[in-house]
């Protein structure tokens, strides 16, 4: 079984669903966006893009297979990259008895001396437990995704 750190999100939004996670990775249709669920995507690719631009110097694994992009991150890192935009992750773990492979996409790795800092970009303006816990959720998988790949904890975790 394959999971990901956005599956975690996708269970509580845009409202919870016990289904919604297994349904998708049955590959069941779903109904297409909205115009409303366009524009907001369109707006947090757009959120994302600006912050990108405000490094002189990136890394950018966001093309290529994932598998690819799990090395060349371990690599990045490795070479100490200052700024990794769309790392890819993944570790092991059994969840009630089932073994699972977890992915994750952190949007940003950003170089602090001696380890990352993880952070993504979200256009929410209140990420607090109650009204976002998907998003705090989904950064605690990546730093447990970061922890079990490079044999410590990111420096922090932090919304954009």
């Amino acid at each position: 079984m394959i999971l990901t750190a956005s599956d975690f999100y996708t269970y509580q939004r845009p409202s919870k669903c016990d289904l919604r996670v297994y349904l998708r990775h049955r590959g069941e249709e779903e109904s297409p966006p909205g115009p409303y669920d366009e524009v907001i995507r369109r707006l947090g690719q757009l959120h994302e893009k600006v912050h990108l631009s405000t490094f002189p110097a990136f890394v950018d694994l966001s093309k290529g297979t994932r598998e690819e992009r799990i090395q060349k991150t371990k690599e990045q890192a490795v070479k100490g990259a200052p700024v990794i935009y769309q790392a890819a992750l993944k570790a092991n773990a059994e969840l009630d008895g089932v073994r699972c492979e977890i992915l994750g996409e952190p949007d940003f790795l950003l170089k602090e001396p001696g380890q990352y800092v993880i952070r993504d970009s979200k256009i929410s303006r209140r990420i607090t437990g109650k009204d976002h816990p998907e998003i705090l959720n989904q950064l605690q998988i990546y730093g447990w995704l970061y922890e079990q790949t490079f044999s410590k904890p990111p420096a922090r975790l932090e919304v954009h």
